[in-house]
């Protein structure tokens, strides 16, 4: 999408359906079956992955939080000495309906991010009890045979396909990224054997 909208802030990136779909379908496999034969070490494992990587989120989206608070406290003070210069006569009246209109905007979408902000902190909180929701899907879903629409819905939350190693080259390798509803990304380095 952002590359049709500007094509230097992105590239384009291919990826023949068949193949996606065989790339999806295998690590869904392998994912559900670490779930279901270890489901005690999956979820150590989802654990300990989640909570350095939300702790990481939940300071970043507290940082902007707070940035949010303290520019709305600003607006405030520099409201009030808008409105001083006013009455005092320092600035005229067309000014301070001028100033005033761009301030209160700025104010009003804080005042409307701010709530935004609070419920985005807690959806990472939650993530960690989402584990049990995913191994419980995992356990229903034995013998995936192919992948459906339904699965997709299920179980993934999005799919990021990487850039070619060498532009235009048809054997050059791309990553893709595949994050999981519930429990976001896992590794492949996550084997039963090494659980």
């Amino acid at each position: 999408r952002t590359y049709k909208k500007d094509g230097e802030a992105c590239t384009a990136n291919y990826i023949r359906e068949c193949i996606l779909d065989e790339i999806v379908l295998e690590d869904l496999r392998r994912v559900t079956a670490e779930a279901r034969e270890h489901p005690q070490k999956f979820a150590e494992y989802l654990n300990s992955k989640q909570s350095a990587e939300l702790q990481k989120e939940i300071r970043r989206l507290e940082k902007e939080k707070a940035a949010m608070q303290k520019r709305k406290a600003e607006l405030d003070a520099i409201f009030k000495k808008l409105y001083e210069d006013s009455v005092l006569g320092r600035i005229t009246a067309e000014q301070f309906q001028l100033l005033s209109a761009s301030y209160t905007e700025e104010q009003a979408k804080l005042i409307e991010l701010l709530p935004q902000r609070e419920a985005e902190i807690q959806r990472p909180k939650e993530t960690v009890s989402n584990t049990a929701a995913f191994l419980d899907k995992a356990k229903r879903y034995t013998d995936i045979q192919a992948l459906t629409p339904e699965l997709l819905r299920l179980f993934i939350q999005r799919i990021e396909v990487g850039e070619r190693e060498t532009k235009y080259s048809r054997n050059s390798s791309q990553s893709v990224r595949i994050i999981y509803r519930d429990i976001g990304t896992v590794d492949s380095a996550m084997q039963p054997d090494e659980q």
